[in-house]
């Protein structure tokens, strides 16, 4: 596979260079990459004039735009985009050819912005974005996976096919994930629920790190991840792109299309657009053996309609998330002997190989998300906006025994399905003397319905209906920023479940709270940034938590719930300092966050018998908890082309419950990587070398009397690599990528990975990723 690649990438390098020669009677193409001279990152949506010929083009996604068909001689090039300083430049064209134009940002305090855009204040919580290149780096892989490089984030994992992200130590419930701006109301609940969302639906995922509890609610706790589309096309015509994923290690291969459109003359502000992804993957390879039964089958879908108006707009939205995800074999054992060989073994004692087919046990799971939205502007500095969607997401998890049935029905071995509603108004405005208010209504309703072949699972029945209101008020003058709001939130929640007397009831319980945030950001300097901020957040337990008895197959574990836990507490307080310069980059931040009634699973190192065999028991409890931590992100270039990055990522957590470390925290992460951008030549533009140590501590830091079945593995270090470019070829500019993970394919595991009891992580991973428009780039002629 390796030679194929590289006869590839070989046979684009030819193609770019034996592109150079053109014709020069007037037929000379033209084509300049924009970049910010600071970050080195591209620009799009800039207007390009060409003076002399009162010709323009707009720069792409990638910060590319192109004229054809022009004739020798020298232009000025014009390039004009909100934040940057117009740049003119001359180019003598003797033949078709490339350049890079470099634009400066313009100094806070310059702008000014009017009409319908509002003016952003700076942030007071910590937050960083993936988003162009970057983004396009970790296409096929998993959203947990995809955000490990942010400083401050890990993953919490089940095998090598279901992650979920973590922030600053905390993950699940109190970690919100918008997708396309409604809250992922899915099977949030355990390590093993991966958030079900398409990730080439959004062109930018931003993490904000830290408690938004006021503006999202409970949910958003310990930070929020949020996934956003491009923005929907305004010019008429169509476009569209293709994506394309291989990966070496469990033979994944992905294809994701996008088509888009709007309309004109009289569906002039009527635009479209239509998205699916096919995802296949076998079993995957840990050094010298495979790991059986780790395959999934993905199908994923989704369309928009859009219309904007000078004052008004409003959005209708559809998506649809298919898996069907293969549970690794070795986690299911028949007795306690077993079970005690399988934790002891360096290996899985099943023999195996590489296959696509996924047998039992299994989970499949299918979410839908529909979603209404409108915006009407009162005014040019007042604006209300409202959302309402329906999420339905059905689970399954069919048992090892399934064959032994001949009716699908008794195959299933647990079953949710959770139908979610929610609606929210929200009026932002402007008053004088730089001062802005956000004030909002929402409100949501809640069903599950648990089917087994049990009276009891891992999650009751329950139904449950929710309201909040809050109010955020900000004022921004000069160098300085300040934010504070405050939210009531109340919850009622009925629990439908067999008792242990197979009674029938039906507990009700009814929460309310009072959240609050104050937060500050300072411009000390045109390069230095200063923020700060409190957050007092809540969460009241789920109900797996409070009465949850079963066994959950893909986390291969009985978890019994506790009906007397009550609602946890959070004070979150956080700081942190950027330092920005034309060659250094530094961001240090620290937290120091008090849980109250934390809840969590903690191992009771007491196996539990079962028909279908023997698994880990862990029991929900809770205890008064303290995580606290830095991030360290530093960007040095040593000369414009020559960079290296280092991040660090270190949280702590005591358990003051039993005076003792708290169980299940990321170990202590560092992240090196140097980059090399080369000149382009030719076709190829933006030609890159990366090459990055990962670098995982033994996490020590665990309880004395520590319960949990296997004990924290080594330290283990990664080495990884990769390169990409952009080649322009027939008017599409193809973004081409190539990754190596773990190269000397190191054996390791992972501490918070669930599936660490019975198996190593993936070896060896070589991804190529490919990104191809589908139609040929666009010139505007103002003629």
């Amino acid at each position: 596979m390796i030679n194929k690649i590289i006869v590839l990438l070989m046979a684009f390098s030819i193609f770019a260079k034996n592109s150079q020669g053109q014709k020069s009677d007037c037929h000379i193409s033209f084509h300049g990459h924009l970049i910010d001279i600071k970050t080195r990152e591209s620009i799009p949506g800039t207007l390009v004039r060409i003076k002399e010929l009162d010709k323009a083009a707009v720069s792409d996604s990638a910060g590319v735009f192109s004229f054809s068909d022009l004739c020798p001689g020298q232009y000025s090039f014009t390039c004009a985009v909100i934040g940057y300083d117009t740049l003119v430049k001359k180019i003598n064209l003797a033949k078709s050819g490339h350049a890079v134009f470099e634009l400066s940002g313009q100094e806070l305090g310059t702008v000014e912005i009017s009409g319908k855009q509002k003016k952003e204040a700076l942030s007071t919580v910590a937050h960083e974005t993936l988003a162009g290149v970057a983004i396009d780096e970790v296409r096929g892989e998993s959203l947990g996976e995809s955000l490990k490089d942010i400083t401050g984030l890990n993953s919490i994992q089940t095998g090598p096919g279901i992650s979920k992200p973590v922030i600053h130590g905390l993950y699940s419930n109190r970690i919100l994930i918008l997708n396309n701006g409604v809250g992922q109301a899915g099977q949030q609940w355990g390590s093993d629920h991966a958030p079900e969302i398409d990730p080439f639906t959004a062109s930018e995922i931003t993490v904000i790190k830290g408690a938004e509890s006021v503006r999202y609610g409970s949910d958003a706790m310990g930070g929020v991840v949020s996934l956003q589309p491009k923005e929907m096309p305004r010019t008429p015509g169509i476009d569209g792109e293709l994506n394309l994923v291989g990966a070496s290690n469990n033979g994944m291969g992905v294809a994701s299309i996008m088509l888009e459109g709007a309309f004109g003359k009289n569906l002039a502000g009527l635009s479209w657009r239509i998205q699916g992804t096919v995802n296949r993957a076998g079993n995957s390879e840990a050094p010298g053996y495979y790991l059986d039964n780790t395959g999934d089958f993905e199908r994923d879908y989704s369309a928009q309609l859009s219309y904007r108006h000078e004052i008004f707009g409003a959005d209708l939205y559809y998506s649809s998330y298919n898996t069907q995800i293969g549970i690794l074999t070795a986690s299911e054992v028949g007795n306690l002997a077993d079970l005690d060989s399988a934790l002891k073994s360096s290996k899985p004692n099943e023999p195996s190989k590489f296959t696509y087919k996924i047998t039992t046990p299994y989970q499949t799971v299918a979410h839908n998300l529909l979603k209404t939205s409108g915006y009407i502007y009162l005014s040019d500095d007042s604006k209300i906006q409202a959302i309402y969607s329906q999420q339905q997401d059905l689970r399954e998890e069919v048992a090892n025994d399934a064959s032994y049935t001949n009716t699908q029905v008794n195959s299933v071995a647990d079953s949710f399905f959770i139908i979610t509603n929610s609606a929210e108004v929200e009026w932002e405005t402007r008053y004088l003397n730089n001062f802005s208010s956000e004030i909002g209504i929402s409100g949501s309703t809640q069903s599950n319905y648990h089917k087994t072949v049990d009276f009891y699972g891992v999650i009751p029945n329950f139904l449950n209906y929710g309201g909040g209101v809050y109010a955020i008020q900000k004022w921004q003058k000069g160098f300085w920023t300040l934010e504070g709001g405050l939210r009531y939130d109340y919850l009622w929640e009925q629990v439908y479940m067999y008792n242990e007397n197979l009674e029938y009831v039906a507990p009700l319980h009814e929460y309310s709270h009072l959240s609050g945030t104050l937060g500050a950001t300072c411009q000390i300097s045109d390069r230095l940034t200063w923020n700060f901020n409190y957050g007092n957040a809540w969460r009241p337990p789920e109900p797996n938590e409070l009465y949850g008895k079963g066994v959950h197959l893909s986390a291969a574990s009985f978890e019994l719930g506790d009906s007397a836990l009550g609602v946890e507490q959070s004070n979150n307080f956080s700081t942190s300092a950027r330092y920005e310069s034309p060659k250094l980059k530094v961001e240090l931040g620290v937290y120091y966050n008090i849980i109250n009634n934390f809840i969590f699973l903690e191992p009771t190192g007491k196996p539990i018998y079962q028909i279908s065999g023997v698994v880990p028991g862990f029991q929900y409890t809770q205890a008064n908890v303290l995580y606290e931590g830095a991030d360290l992100d530093i960007n040095y270039h040593f000369t414009p082309r020559f960079s290296i990055v280092s991040k660090s990522t270190i949280v702590r957590a005591y358990n003051y419950t039993i005076h003792d470390y708290l169980i299940y925290v990321p170990a202590d992460r560092f992240d090196n990587g140097l980059k090399y951008e080369f000149r382009n030549f030719g076709k190829v533009t933006k030609p890159y070398l990366v090459a990055s140590n990962v670098y995982v501590r033994h996490q020590d830091r665990v309880p004395v009397n520590n319960y949990d079945y296997a004990p924290p593995p080594p330290a283990y270090t990664l080495f990884n690599a990769g390169f990409g470019f952009f080649v322009m070829s027939q008017k599409r500019n193809i973004e081409i990528n190539l990754t190596v993970n773990n190269i000397a394919n190191t054996t390791y595991r992972d501490y918070l990975d669930r599936l660490r009891y019975f198996s190593a992580e993936p070896g060896r991973n070589i991804m190529l990723r490919l990104k191809i428009p589908l139609w040929p780039e666009k010139t505007v002629n103002n003629d």
